[in-house]
C-alpha cells in the first residue's frame, strides 16, 4: 500500500494511494486549492496542526464516527477522514464538503475498509511512505 505525505511534524500526516497510485484527498486538495482558495487554507492549517500537535481533541474540529474513524472539520464545511496508527502516524483516507449523515454512512464504510486495508499492508511490511518535496 502507498501512502503520500501531506504534512511532516512531530506527527506525520499522510494520505491513502489507490492501486494506480494516485490519491484522492491529495486530489481533492488540489481541487479545492483552485476552487476556494479559502477552504484550502483553513484545511491546510487545519493538516499542519495536526502535524504539529497530534489529532485534536476539540469536538468542532475533530470527531470521533466510530469503528476507530475520525473526521477534521473545518468551518467551510470540509471534511477529511482518518485514523492514526502507533508511531504518531495520521493516516487520511477520504476527503469531501459535508454530507448528510445517510452519505457519511457510504463514506465511513470506504474508510473503515482503507483502514483494515492498511493494518493488513502493515502486516505483510508492505507499507510505502512517498515524500513530497516541499
Amino acid at each position: 500500500m502507498t501512502l503520500r505525505e501531506l504534512e511532516q511534524g512531530i506527527w506525520t500526516v499522510v494520505a491513502i494511494c489507490d492501486s494506480r497510485g494516485d490519491c484522492p484527498v491529495q486530489a481533492f486538495l488540489l481541487e479545492l486549492e483552485i476552487d476556494s482558495p479559502s477552504d484550502y487554507r483553513q484545511v491546510m492549517a487545519q493538516l499542519r496542526t495536526t502535524a504539529m500537535t497530534g489529532p485534536p481533541k476539540n469536538e468542532k474540529r475533530s470527531r470521533s464516527l466510530g469503528d476507530d474513524i475520525f473526521e477534521l472539520k473545518t468551518r467551510g464545511g470540509i471534511r477529511i477522514l482518518y485514523f492514526y496508527d502507533e508511531g504518531r502516524l495520521v493516516i487520511c483516507t477520504e476527503a469531501v464538503r459535508k454530507r448528510k449523515s445517510t452519505q457519511l454512512r457510504g463514506i465511513k464504510t470506504r474508510a473503515v475498509d482503507a483502514r483494515t486495508q492498511y493494518f493488513a499492508a502493515k502486516h505483510r511490511a508492505a507499507l510505502e511512505i512517498i515524500q513530497e518535496d516541499r
